[in-house]
């Protein structure tokens, strides 16, 4: 991503090629891949965005609706609840230790899920983005998408509201 691609969207295409105007989103799996490159590489990007995957809520990285361990469509036992206290030393990589230093590189931090069961966790979202709230993040945003869940329909819903936030 770092060495190869975008040097090559650079060379290829019209870009801002600096990292405030330079951003990276994912849907599922792709979430966690973005948050891995994202966070990793703050010099590079100053907007993410976690479709479905990647928010490090607690009982999974990001899709914390299934029992811990339960396969995929089967009941959740109960939705894990993101932990009492935020861990910034160590949550995304240790990259929000020093919150006001995170908030100069990262313009948007953009999480959402829908709101079904048993894959998705909407409350958790919730109250992760208060927990980092608290501890001093102040640039992230939730969306939940009504009435959806791990599909189609609600990163399409994730896009149109993440790209509104994208390059002001």
């Amino acid at each position: 991503m770092v060495n190869d691609l975008i040097p090559w969207v650079d060379s290829h295409y019209r870009t801002l090629a600096d990292k405030d105007h330079r951003g990276m989103a994912g849907l599922s799996m792709g979430g966690g891949q973005t948050e891995t490159v994202t966070m990793a590489n703050l010099d590079k990007f100053s907007y993410i965005g976690l479709f479905s995957g990647g928010a490090q809520i607690g009982g999974g990285r990001g899709r914390g609706g299934a029992a811990p361990g339960g396969a995929p469509g089967a009941p959740a036992a109960s939705a894990p609840a993101a932990p009492a206290t935020l861990d910034l030393k160590t949550v995304y990589n240790g990259q929000m230790a020093d919150p006001a230093e995170f908030n100069k590189k990262v313009r948007v931090l953009f999480m959402s899920f829908g709101t079904e069961p048993p894959i998705e966790n909407a409350e958790g979202l919730k109250r992760h983005q208060e927990q980092l709230i608290v501890a001093g993040i102040t640039n992230s945003y939730v969306y939940i998408s009504p009435g959806t869940t791990h599909e189609w329909q609600t990163w399409r819903r994730s896009l149109y509201t993440f790209a509104q936030l994208l390059f002001r």
